[in-house]
């Protein structure tokens, strides 16, 4: 399957590699990270098209094989509180919705090998959209 089209904003694509930069040592998922972040098409915050999974975006994915949507919040590893819903970025599901838009699919490696497929079925709440770039 071919890497879908990603889209970031300036301010997540900075404050992302400030993050990976202070890592000790990446995991692999960082390193997937690090690699979308450099295929990005990157943009500003007010440029983000509203159907897009930002930063601290609640979003309704699926994830094969599992039929269900779940709703799942993306949030930066400081923000990580294991709240329901709460995705870190530095997870594999995390790491593979960002930047994707509705009706987009990815596949996913995760720690054990195998690989996940990851549909974006809704944006619910994304930041960018309701004007709050902070």
């Amino acid at each position: 399957m071919d890497k879908p089209t990603i889209i970031l904003s300036e301010q997540d694509l900075h404050r992302l590699e400030t993050m990976l930069e202070h890592q000790s040592k990446l995991t692999p998922t960082m390193e997937h990270l690090e690699d979308e972040l450099a295929r990005a098409e990157v943009v500003a915050p007010q440029d983000v098209p509203s159907n897009v999974v930002t930063m601290n975006a609640r979003v309704l994915v699926t994830i094969a094989p599992f039929p269900e949507p779940t709703e799942i919040t993306l949030v930066y590893p400081h923000d990580f509180r294991g709240d329901k819903g709460q995705v870190n970025v530095l997870a594999p599901v995390g790491a593979a919705i960002l930047g994707l838009a509705e009706g987009q699919e990815i596949e996913w490696p995760q720690p054990d090998g195998h690989i996940m497929k990851v549909r974006i079925d809704k944006v619910l709440y994304q930041p960018e959209r309701e004007g709050d770039y902070l």
